[in-house]
């Protein structure tokens, strides 16, 4: 009977399997957020860069859906925060968001592009590779 485990540890498995190593969060991430990252919210970035290691590593070009399990509170938003940086320093624009209730739209738009809303979670000026970045709807 095959042993069953978390998404996390078949990731660190199969990042052991392919020599990669524990991954630095890129500065760009972690100068352009508001706020740091809690541990667990480190974990969860860690996790997704050593997958998107393995992806690059294995020339995989499947397209890339994020869900994170993490209680109400503990900062998803952050973290989404964070992986759209990570997406825009490689090349990406445009971002899609699916949710099931128009108030979480509402406050995901506010903190995510009204810098005045007191949740916003980009630093005032996102700069990355020396560039200004403008964040819209």
């Amino acid at each position: 009977m095959d042993e069953q485990r978390y998404l996390y540890e078949e990731i660190k498995l199969k990042a052991f399997d392919l020599g990669i190593s524990k991954p630095v969060i890129p500065v760009y991430i972690t100068e352009n957020l508001k706020h740091n990252l809690w541990d667990w919210q480190v974990k969860a970035l860690e996790n997704f860069l050593v997958q998107e290691e393995i992806k690059e590593k294995e020339g995989s070009s499947e397209p890339t859906h994020l869900m994170f399990n993490m209680a109400t509170g503990t900062g998803k938003t952050l973290l989404m925060s964070a992986l759209i940086l990570y997406y825009y320093q490689k090349g990406y624009s445009h971002f899609i968001f699916f949710v099931n209730q128009n108030n979480i739209v509402d406050k995901t738009e506010n903190n995510f592009i009204d810098k005045t809303h007191i949740k916003y979670l980009f630093r005032q000026n996102v700069v990355i590779n020396d560039k200004t970045v403008n964040i819209r709807k």
